[in-house]
């Protein structure tokens, strides 16, 4: 039976995306085995190559996400990075929006407009509070934008523009229950822009803007 809940702000959350080195099936291994152990598996894995036939992923493509429960096992052919997620600590909220191009098709013999549904356009935002050891860190968002220099004792460390695609998760509901139904929103992203800023008496505030560089696809998975 489905799980029908209606969510909250407080139910969400979201998530840097990075992948472990890539596993290649040989028809033997469990996603568990590859992994390291029981239950390390277990959780979603990227798509990087499929077997011609009889390929454990299915209908899903490549770039796709897949959600292992640790005992299926990679045939000759298929390939996978497991996900490693890590939470943006300074966010405090992000959203994405959605809207088709409406195209006008109207014709002569037409008494009222009509249109066709165009391709979607899609964008996001992320919010959150300058928080000192994570908003500027090395591959944080700020780094997206500007070079960090950090001084500790006599150390100097330089980290350049780090401005490549990020992986997000941006989590609907967050829930690590059994039975309970985990739901995300998966993609790969480029940010457009950061604002950075403060004013007495409140806290400092960040925003930054993304756009997707491939299809957002829409998880969920009873746990």
């Amino acid at each position: 039976m489905p799980e029908y809940l209606t969510l909250i702000g407080d139910d969400a959350t979201i998530e840097r995306v990075e992948f472990d080195e890539e596993k290649v099936g040989d028809g033997t291994k469990t996603f568990d085995t590859h992994a390291g152990g029981t239950g390390k598996g277990k959780g979603e894995w990227l798509i990087t190559a499929k077997a011609s036939t009889g390929s454990i992923f299915g209908a899903l493509n490549v770039g796709d996400l897949f959600p292992a429960d640790g005992t299926e096992i990679m045939v000759v052919g298929d390939k996978a990075k497991k996900a490693i997620a890590t939470p943006f600590l300074d966010a405090t909220s992000w959203s994405a929006s959605f809207s088709a191009k409406e195209i006008e098709t109207t014709r002569l013999v037409n008494k009222v407009l009509t249109y066709r549904k165009g391709k979607a356009d899609a964008e996001g935002q992320v919010k959150g509070i300058f928080t000192l050891g994570v908003t500027g860190e090395a591959g944080g968002l700020l780094n997206q934008f500007v070079k960090i220099v950090k001084r500790s004792g006599s150390t100097v460390t330089v980290s350049e523009i780090n401005s490549s695609p990020l992986y997000i998760r941006g989590v609907i509901r967050d829930t690590n229950k059994t039975g309970e139904t985990y739901a995300f929103l998966f993609a790969r992203i480029e940010l457009y822009g950061v604002n950075l800023g403060a004013e007495s008496g409140n806290k400092q505030e960040f925003t930054s803007k993304f756009r997707f560089v491939a299809d957002p696809v829409y998880y969920e998975r009873v746990l």
